[in-house]
């Protein structure tokens, strides 16, 4: 990548097999962060090759039984838990260590994807963007609320 080319924070990249988001980037150095697993990697801006992205709608699903009144904080730890499988089996074996049962580890949930089919661009921030005809995720313009780079709309796999 040249200095001109520099890309924005929300990039999805590669550096050396590493895949991960662009957290900062100058003309010299990029460092691209790995939501999944929680890993970073620097690496020079110009071995930095941009990675295909598309606006998706992902969705978790888990069928459980809820007390009146639990909080929602509560409720979205416990979901994350539910979500994560490592941290469901570390919740478990506490469980186990401590000869509770371990039914609140056993929902399961189901994660979905699908392409956003309305025509807009994804900000890492949330906001919906407007994305022209045929505009790929380098040609889209920053995101007017925070600046970083959305990921042009999904195509749907042709049927």
């Amino acid at each position: 990548m040249t200095a001109q080319s520099t890309p924005r924070p929300g990039t999805w990249a590669r550096a050396d097999g590493f895949i991960g988001v662009v957290a900062r980037a100058d003309e010299h150095e990029t460092t691209l962060f790995d939501p999944g697993r929680r890993l970073q990697r620097t690496a020079a801006t110009a071995a930095i090759t941009r990675v295909p992205a598309a606006a998706v709608r992902v969705t978790a699903t888990i069928d459980l039984p809820l007390a009146h009144g639990l909080d929602e904080t509560d409720l979205r730890r416990w979901l994350a838990m539910l979500i994560d499988p490592v941290l469901r089996e570390r919740a478990a074996d506490a469980l186990v260590a401590a000869g509770l049962d371990i039914g609140v580890t056993l929902p399961h949930a189901t994660v979905t994807a699908s392409a956003h089919d309305d025509g807009s661009a994804r900000c890492l921030c949330g906001a919906s963007v407007p994305s022209p005809a045929g505009a790929g995720g380098a040609d889209l313009a920053p995101c007017p609320v925070c600046g970083r780079q959305p990921a042009p709309p999904a195509t749907p796999p042709a049927t």
